[in-house]
C-alpha cells in the first residue's frame, strides 16, 4: 500500500497538472471547448475534496502535535483557495471571458504551490506516523472512493475574501 504522504502529493500532482493544461488551453485559446472546460471542472472538483479529506480526516488528529502552528496555516490558506474556486466553477459554468479566469489561476497558484510544498514538506511528512492505524485505513479508502459531500465548505471559507493574496 503507498503511503498517505505519497497518496496526498500524487493528488496534488493531478490537480496541478489539470490546472497547467487549463492555462494551456486559455493561452491557446480552447478554453471554452468542452474538453478542457470539463477537465478544469473536474480539477477544481478534486481540490475540494482533498481539502476536505485534509480538515476532516488528515488535521484533526495532528493538531495535537508539533503540526499545530503549520495546519493553522494550511486551513488559513484553503480559506484563501475557497473564493478563487467558487468564482472559477462560476466563470466555467457561464463561460466566462477566459482573462478572469487567467487572472484567477494565477492568484490561486500564487497561493497553492506554497501552500502545497509546505504541507507536502511538514504536515505530509508527519502524516504516516500520526494516522498509523484504523484512521489511516479511512483516509486511503476516502482517497479511492470517497466523495466531497454536497454543501461542504471548507473551515476558514467565511470571510475567506478579505484574506486573499494582495488584499488589503
Amino acid at each position: 500500500m503507498t503511503t498517505l504522504a505519497h497518496a496526498l502529493q500524487k493528488e496534488h500532482e493531478d490537480i496541478d497538472a489539470a490546472f497547467a493544461a487549463y492555462k494551456t488551453a486559455l493561452a491557446d485559446g480552447r478554453a471554452a471547448q468542452p474538453v478542457p472546460r470539463a477537465a478544469m471542472q473536474a480539477a477544481l472538483a478534486a481540490l475540494r475534496r482533498h481539502i476536505y479529506i485534509e480538515e476532516t480526516m488528515l488535521f484533526p488528529d495532528m493538531r495535537k502535535g508539533s503540526a499545530f502552528a503549520a495546519i493553522f496555516v494550511m486551513l488559513r490558506e484553503h480559506g484563501q483557495m475557497w473564493p478563487l474556486l467558487d468564482e472559477l466553477d462560476a466563470l466555467l459554468a457561464q463561460d466566462a471571458p477566459a482573462a478572469r479566469s487567467s487572472e484567477l489561476l494565477a492568484e490561486l497558484g500564487q497561493v497553492l504551490s506554497p501552500h502545497n510544498d509546505k504541507e507536502e514538506k511538514i504536515v505530509y511528512a508527519l502524516a504516516d506516523a500520526a494516522h498509523a492505524g484504523a484512521s489511516g485505513q479511512a483516509i486511503h479508502d476516502f482517497l479511492a472512493t470517497g466523495t466531497l459531500p454536497a454543501g461542504w465548505t471548507c473551515d476558514r471559507a467565511a470571510g475567506a475574501a478579505t484574506m486573499r493574496p494582495g488584499a488589503s
